[in-house]
């Protein structure tokens, strides 16, 4: 529920340490809004992220928008490949 922080622009370094829940993950993208009235900058940091829906329910400008879906992908193991060969 901390994954999104309204903050100045800075060094993406410097950033992280300012989140709500800081973001140590360098790996993981930060997704970033800026540009905003209140010049600040939204960021969503994915790891700390639980995929609620809160922000999308709260969100007064209907910004956010979380729809549920499944997603089938189709896998090739190697006895599917052996199957092939009759």
């Amino acid at each position: 529920m901390d994954c999104i922080t309204f903050a100045p622009d800075g060094a993406e370094a410097d950033l992280r340490q300012r989140l709500s829940a800081p973001a140590n993950n360098a790996t993981q993208d930060l997704y970033v809004a800026d540009g905003l009235k209140t010049g600040r900058m939204m960021v969503k940091d994915e790891d700390v992220c639980l995929h609620c829906g809160l922000c999308a329910e709260r969100c007064p400008t209907g910004a956010w928008d979380m729809q549920r879906f499944f997603l089938d992908m189709a896998q090739v193991g190697a006895e599917a490949g052996h199957a092939c060969r009759r």
